[in-house]
C-alpha cells in the first residue's frame, strides 16, 4: 500500500513540475513604438490579461492568448481581436500584425 501511495504522489509531482516549466516569454512590461513611430507600453501579465498605453494618452486593457508563435490580443478600445506573430529575441519582443491594416510592433525592451 505504502509503494502505489508514494508513486502516486511521485506521479502527481511530476505532473506539477511539467506544468511549470511552461514559461510565457511575453509576461512582462514592454516599450517601444510602433512601425509608424507611435511611442507605446504594453504590460502583459498571467492569467492572460494585457494592458496598452500610447503617446497620446490612450489606455486599455483586455485579454490575450497564446497558441504556438502567435498571440491573439482584444483590448476594449478594439473592435475586434487583433491576432499577431510574436518573437521574444535577444531581450527584444516583436508583435507583426498578421493584417496589413493593424500596426506591428518591433525592437519593445523589456522594462523592470
Amino acid at each position: 500500500m505504502k509503494k502505489i501511495l508514494l508513486s502516486i504522489i511521485t506521479v502527481c509531482f511530476l505532473l506539477v513540475l511539467v506544468g511549470c516549466g511552461k514559461s510565457n516569454k511575453l509576461i512582462g512590461k514592454w516599450k517601444g513604438a510602433t512601425n509608424d513611430g507611435i511611442e507605446v507600453k504594453w504590460e502583459f501579465l498571467k492569467k492572460d490579461v494585457v494592458k496598452y498605453e500610447n503617446q497620446f494618452g490612450i489606455e486599455s486593457s483586455g485579454k490575450y492568448t497564446v497558441k504556438d508563435d502567435t498571440v491573439t490580443i482584444s483590448l476594449d478600445v478594439w473592435s475586434e481581436d487583433i491576432v499577431y506573430k510574436y518573437e521574444v529575441k535577444d531581450g527584444k519582443l516583436n508583435l507583426t500584425a498578421t493584417t496589413q491594416f493593424n500596426p506591428s510592433y518591433t525592437g519593445l525592451t523589456k522594462v523592470n
